[in-house]
């Protein structure tokens, strides 16, 4: 028996602790990247991923349903998210889960990658919204193709918020491993040039649906 001895004391701290205690992985402070034309990206490295995360803040004057209504339509996708050549919905299990297939350009000569990205709306409020994003490897609907590297492995969200002022504030976080080799100089460049395009473009096509 243990009963009031130093091992069970131990033993319950250790248990104590490690349900009291959050586990936090390792990140660094943001640090911002690039501030243009009221956008601001910031990036920082977390562990367990090799590229840095990042976080792309700005404001818009559109109404906030079609600012979901945006988020949610592949079939425009390439209208507004920078470098994609195909987007279209491939899954939409649920009224607020939707699974979207999209491709991306990239420069010679890197080989084209591709994603299927699950999207979960979540709505804390009447003003606002959680979308949150991550990965799967593959799909009926979207196999792997020959000669286009497949992203396995990402993860984010969307973050929208009525400011009750003619504004909304839209922020996307996010980090991923795109596969395969990539140059040090093009993902260095995509991690903030590539978002900064892509909020650049999101804003100037959800207003002019007003």
């Amino acid at each position: 028996m243990f009963t009031n001895s130093p091992l069970k004391t131990f033993l319950f701290l250790v248990l104590y602790f490690s349900l009291s205690t959050p586990i936090v992985l390792f990140a660094q402070k943001w640090n911002l990247a690039k501030e243009s034309n009221g956008i601001k990206v910031y990036t920082r490295k977390i562990d367990g991923w090799g590229l840095k995360e990042y976080k792309a803040e700005m404001t818009v004057k559109a109404p906030f349903q079609t600012i979901i209504a945006t988020i949610k339509d592949a079939k425009d996708r390439t209208q507004w998210s920078h470098n994609s050549i195909e987007a279209r919905e491939i899954e939409r299990p649920s009224k607020n889960t939707i699974y979207i297939y999209n491709k991306v350009d990239a420069p010679w000569p890197v080989s084209d990658r591709d994603n299927i990205v699950k999207y979960v709306f979540e709505y804390p409020s009447p003003n606002s919204a959680k979308i949150y994003m991550s990965a799967i490897k593959t799909h009926p609907k979207a196999p792997l193709y020959q000669g286009i590297v497949r992203v396995e492995k990402l993860k984010g969200f969307w973050a929208i918020n009525d400011n009750k002022n003619g504004t909304i504030s839209v922020v996307q976080q996010c980090v991923a491993d795109p596969g395969g080799n990539i140059p040090d100089w093009l993902s260095n460049s995509a991690i903030v040039d590539n978002p900064f395009q892509t909020m650049t473009k999101f804003r100037t096509y959800v207003e002019s649906k007003k």
